[in-house]
């Protein structure tokens, strides 16, 4: 499996970046998963109170919700890596995840962005930037309408 993140400040362009990568590369055949990491510092998907938190606070070391438009594990023991592994797909598609060591692209509005935030895994740049500039410090800015040439790079890495 291959993993790519996609990661940049809030309101970059990150998820429509992530989406339009999700899309090509299903439309050419690959199964793809994607994960989110969310920096929302009282974000939960269970409150206090609720059965799924009665679950985790008894003891369960994960808990499964099934609701009528999909299942999902809450993990409360893994580490980002761990979690990743219960992945299986071509490709696993991030959004988020700064830290997490991958190839990544970086959605930047402006230079600002560039020049605080690009780090030595990033391999091309996009967001609304890209409606700006086309190359930065001989790096590839690449607009997510045209995403062929984002899943060139990727399928090569």
């Amino acid at each position: 499996m291959k993993i790519v993140g996609v990661y940049g400040f809030k309101k970059s362009g990150k998820t429509t970046v992530v989406t339009s990568i999700i899309n090509a590369l299903v439309k050419k055949g690959y199964s793809v998963s994607s994960a989110k990491s969310i920096h929302i510092e009282d974000f939960s998907l269970e409150r206090e109170g609720t059965d799924t938190f009665k679950h985790h606070a008894s003891g369960a070391e994960r808990v499964g919700l099934v609701y009528p438009k999909g299942k999902a594990i809450l993990y409360y023991d893994q580490s980002d890596e761990e979690l990743l592994n219960n992945f299986e797909s071509d490709y696993l598609i991030l959004e988020g995840f700064r830290d997490y060591k991958c190839p990544k692209i970086l959605c930047a509005r402006d230079e600002e962005d560039l020049i605080n935030d690009l780090r030595d895994e990033v391999f091309c740049i996009s967001g609304i930037i890209s409606n700006e500039i086309s190359e930065y410090k001989g790096m590839p800015v690449i607009n997510y309408q045209q995403v062929g040439k984002i899943i060139e790079i990727i399928e090569k890495l």
